[in-house]
């Protein structure tokens, strides 16, 4: 029996502002059934909020893995290396790269002329950040994630900045995460499973796109939406419908005829 939901946001949850009801409705009867809810996305748990608060969900496994907390608080959490953090900006500066840092309760953006990351907002949507001063770059909190605005040929001169494994997810030719040691979404999601004593057999997991690769091989139902990517396809147990199709509610049902929940 399925005890834990995990479900990515962007194009499994939601496409930008848009919700379906019946989402909503799916997710209330998942919690009638005692199935605890968490998030589990590449965004923060600063950009989390307000959906996490609308859908009354405890629990968010942010940063593509890096960072776990509960009701918008931190309960565990791997970050950078403050001064691979320095050695980035620095980086960033000196090529002329707009960079994103993800804190827990904050986004910091290293320079306010940014059209790639502007790019990007109007795209898929991120919230405004703080732009980094130059006194601010010695005392920025714990990062749990960057995204570089950078093409793949010019991201080695931050990769070779690390001295352990990144995990490395490029989303546009001209755009790409960082997460520290080895992280990802399915990392994260294993730590939640541990502290609420729940095996990954008894989780399933939503998603679409090919960062929800490794959660979709960690859990016993791998739930991908219609309009995910045909390499995630591959490790599905179900593929539903499209989002914009009642995905969510789709796949619930389909849960509920198999006697899963």
């Amino acid at each position: 029996m399925i005890t834990l939901a995990a479900f990515d946001v962007d194009g499994t949850l939601r496409d930008r502002d848009y919700l379906p009801e019946s989402t909503r409705a799916a997710l209330l009867r998942l919690k009638e059934k005692g199935v605890s809810l968490a998030i589990c996305t590449g965004r923060s748990e600063f950009e989390l909020a307000s959906l996490r608060e609308e859908l009354e969900i405890d629990w968010a496994v942010s940063c593509n893995g890096s960072h776990l907390g509960y009701r918008g608080e931190t309960v565990a959490g791997t970050p950078f290396p403050r001064e691979l953090i320095q050695a980035w900006l620095a980086t960033a500066e000196a090529n002329g790269h707009e960079m994103l840092l993800y804190a827990a309760d904050s986004i910091y953006l290293n320079r306010a002329d940014a059209p790639r990351f502007r790019q990007a907002q109007s795209e898929i949507g991120f919230l405004e950040p703080t732009v980094l001063s130059s006194e601010a770059r010695a005392s920025i909190p714990d990062i749990y994630q960057c995204i570089v605005f950078c093409e793949a040929d010019e991201q080695a001169g931050y990769t070779a900045l690390s001295d352990g494994e990144l995990y490395v997810h490029r989303w546009r030719p001209w755009a790409v995460d960082f997460n520290p040691r080895g992280m990802n979404k399915a990392v994260g999601l294993k730590r939640l499973l541990e502290h609420l004593n729940v095996a990954p057999e008894q989780a399933a997991a939503f998603g679409d796109g090919l960062n929800d690769l490794e959660m979709m091989k960690l859990v016993g139902h791998a739930i991908v939406m219609g309009n995910g990517c045909d390499e995630l396809k591959r490790f599905a147990t179900f593929v539903t419908k499209p989002l914009h199709e009642d995905g969510i509610a789709h796949a619930v049902a389909h849960l509920e005829r198999m006697k899963a929940i």
